[in-house]
């Protein structure tokens, strides 16, 4: 039995875990006790991350659809989805990664898009946009005495909920707002405001908010309704010398989006019905926009798993994931945490940098 040091997939924290490896298979996971971050703890998602290297549906090679969705060899596979990319006219091309892609996966992604002319490129980033603006640090969640938050953070991401848990028994005043009746933050909170919408929050009840903070405070924001609500969040701390912190959902959200174009599901919608051709790598995207998928001509798929957009696709290469290479994703307040290969992909899988520079091999395009 092996421990070795990696970085959770789970979410964009960053929390230090090992992973706990016997005869060459994942078994297991163990906080990392000397990591800053998370401080020896860890969240039921953190526990059970490896389940993601053992799924049942784990894709062990190439697929490309005939009748239906079949098994295929890596030539089969490449020679179609190169055939069908030469096809079609550089805007005729989409290009979508995902903040669970390493920051080298996502550059790679991004020369692959430029060699091709193709701008319809970027990364599902939900209603949060690209920022360039100071974040605070996970210590500052326990030192602050006022914390307004926006979203189910207890919940979602426990393992700041701990902090802010810290901070409240140290006499910190905790505002939430979000739109369900109750929620595990607000509960805890000492006011819970419940809103239709943050839009809402901002126009009727931000002005009052204000007054409570200074430099001792800090914005947590995990949920928006579109991306200029971030600015004014941060703007809101900018009056009061506060500090402010976006949370992301997925591992390497932040490094994404200082790669690629980082575009809500309405910039998604409207890019996809433009698009003949489809090229996603790391995202089930079906799962929410499984009808505007539909409408497009050829969609190829890297993918761990035969998930949802797997089974759309016409192409499906299979992927390795985040213990199965080696790279880096950016977290929360911007610190680099490089992952290491621990095991091997399962049958012919390979990381998605490797799929996607024999893509460009076949194409004659140099990366």
């Amino acid at each position: 039995m092996k421990l070795t040091h990696t970085i959770c997939p789970s979410c964009s924290v960053g929390c230090g875990i090992n992973l706990i490896t016997q005869k060459q298979e994942a078994v297991g996971t163990y906080p990392y006790k000397r990591y800053p971050i998370n401080e020896g703890k860890s969240c039921k998602k953190g526990r059970e991350c490896y389940g993601m290297i053992t799924e049942e549906k784990r894709l062990l090679n190439p697929h490309i659809k005939k009748t239906s969705l079949v098994g295929s060899n890596w030539d089969e596979s490449l020679n179609l989805a190169v055939s069908k990319i030469k096809s079609y006219e550089p805007e005729e091309i989409g290009i979508i990664g995902s903040g669970n892609c390493t920051n080298e996966e996502c550059e790679i992604l991004k020369k692959f898009a430029t060699s091709l002319g193709a701008e319809n490129i970027g990364y599902p980033a939900g209603n949060f946009p690209n920022f360039d603006f100071e974040t605070g640090n996970l210590n500052d969640v326990e030192n602050s005495q006022f914390i307004l938050i926006t979203g189910n953070v207890l919940k979602e991401y426990p393992l700041i909920g701990r902090k802010i848990i810290l901070a409240k028994e140290n006499g910190a005043e905790i505002i939430t707002i979000d739109y369900p009746q109750k929620t595990t933050t607000g509960m805890i909170s000492d006011q819970y405001i419940q809103t239709e919408s943050i839009r809402q929050f901002l126009d009727d009840e931000a002005e009052k908010i204000q007054t409570k903070l200074n430099e001792s405070s800090l914005i947590l924001v995990s949920k928006l309704d579109n991306k200029e609500e971030l600015e004014e969040f941060h703007q809101m701390a900018a009056k009061s010398n506060s500090k402010i912190i976006p949370i992301m959902k997925e591992c390497n959200s932040r490094g994404a989006m200082n790669i690629l174009p980082p575009l809500s599901e309405d910039e998604l919608k409207t890019m996809i019905n433009g698009m003949n051709l489809l090229y996603i790598v790391g995202d089930d995207l079906a799962s929410q926009l499984g009808e505007t998928l539909k409408k497009v001509d050829f969609l190829i798929t890297q993918s761990t798993t035969l998930n949802q957009t797997a089974l759309l696709s016409d192409v499906v290469f299979p992927s390795a994931c985040w213990v199965e290479k080696t790279g880096s994703f950016t977290n929360i307040t911007g610190n680099t945490q490089k992952v290491q290969q621990i095991l091997p992909p399962p049958g012919e899988a390979m990381d998605d940098a490797t799929i996607i520079m024999k893509i460009a091999e076949k194409m004659e395009i140099d990366l």
